[in-house]
């Protein structure tokens, strides 16, 4: 290293030849020619092997020095070309600024030439673009998330910790025949912070069309994912709606699976609360006072939908959840199908082997003929 004193005087640190410090006048002795004659002569930009004979050992930096004092100009005349070579190279490709602590150890630092590492995509542009909202796919008029159930708990709970409410609605194939026919409910379920494909016949027509849905997301199989990750983040949860006596086995059932959970209240209206006034008011007051951050409301679409919309406004940072029947498929009231009817989109038939006199009429005279319909629009929409 060479540190200037004072015009024609410098200070050396021993290089790997393994010198002593040394202060004091530049060395007498004049430089290596061969270095005065690279520096004289500035188109030479390297040492001939006869220059390096002549160099029999490795110059000092005193030495360097001198050279330079003696010739000026033979670098002085370079520097105009590298100036502008440096301007060229930052318009086409400009530099990153330094972070605020790198700036000072930067400053004064010779110029480095661009690493071609530096030309790959840093992994924070990668994961920004995983991180972009997930699509949605619409089915006759309802834009239902591409979204799978983890995604869907991890959202809520993320969106608890923060204070921010929202609302699931859970459509199948009876909603969306119900949605044909009532135009207005249209509205009211893409209101809704989240759709989900509660019903094969739905994953099937996003197929169709060629915008498919990673998986279906059962109402039931929700109650059980989020009540899990609510108990976990230490949430709490209220059972809204169901008939008599399935809210209270529900809990029971949903307490036992998760020891920590917190259930902050059990309620279920008498029929028709949702035209009186009062009724709806006392439950606005329940829920104030419970202060939940997940509330459950099964009581079937669209009523179900319509109590949400009216509650949201007295809890506005909880998530409120359409469930339908999930209460009595929770408490065992109510059997499900075996996975692997679920998995061929035939649990629609165990259910209506189990409930036929309540369930033919909806099943069969209503919704079969809506599901080769919307496999139909689903065709025509590809």
């Amino acid at each position: 290293m060479l540190n200037r004193n004072s015009p024609g005087t410098f200070s050396e640190v021993s290089d790997s030849s393994g010198g002593e410090i040394r202060s004091g006048e530049a060395p007498v002795s004049p430089p290596i020619p061969p270095v005065l004659d690279y520096l004289e002569a500035g188109e030479r930009n390297y040492l001939s092997a006869t220059d390096l004979t002549m160099a029999a050992r490795r110059p000092t930096s005193a030495e360097i020095a001198a050279a330079l004092t003696l010739f000026p100009a033979a670098v002085s005349a370079e520097r105009p070309a590298l100036d502008r070579e440096r301007a060229e190279a930052s318009a086409i490709a400009p530099q990153r600024r330094p972070r605020p602590e790198q700036r000072a150890s930067r400053t004064g630092s010779a110029h480095r030439t661009p690493k071609p590492l530096a030309l790959v995509p840093s992994l924070s542009k990668l994961f920004s673009v995983s991180r972009r909202a997930p699509a949605r796919v619409p089915l006759m008029g309802v834009r239902v998330d591409c979204v799978t159930e983890k995604q869907v708990t991890d959202h809520v709970i993320s969106s608890i910790r923060a204070g921010v409410g929202g609302w699931i609605a859970t459509p199948n194939v009876d909603h969306l025949r119900v949605i044909s026919e009532q135009p207005d409910l249209l509205r009211l379920v893409n209101e809704a912070s989240f759709r989900v494909a509660d019903g094969m016949p739905l994953i099937w027509a996003s197929r169709l069309q060629g915008t498919p849905l990673p998986e279906r997301i059962t109402g039931v199989g929700l109650t059980v994912s989020l009540t899990a990750a609510a108990a976990k983040a230490g949430a709490s949860v209220f059972l809204l709606g169901g008939d008599p006596g399935d809210a209270e086995a529900a809990a029971a059932v949903l307490k036992r699976l998760n020891p920590n959970l917190q259930i902050a209240g059990v309620m279920c209206p008498a029929p028709g609360f949702e035209l009186d006034p009062l009724q709806m008011a006392e439950i606005g007051n329940r829920l104030r006072s419970a202060k939940p951050d997940l509330v459950y409301s099964c009581f079937g679409f669209p009523k179900q939908e319509m109590v949400i919309r009216a509650l949201r406004e007295h809890l506005p940072s909880a998530w409120f959840l359409g469930l339908g029947g999930s209460l009595a498929i929770v408490s065992g009231r109510t059997p499900r199908a075996p996975r692997w009817i679920q998995n061929i989109g035939m649990e629609w038939a165990w259910r209506l082997g189990m409930e036929p006199r309540r369930l033919f009429q909806r099943y069969i005279v209503k919704d079969l003929p809506f599901v080769f319909r919307l496999l139909g629009n689903a065709i025509v929409q590809h």
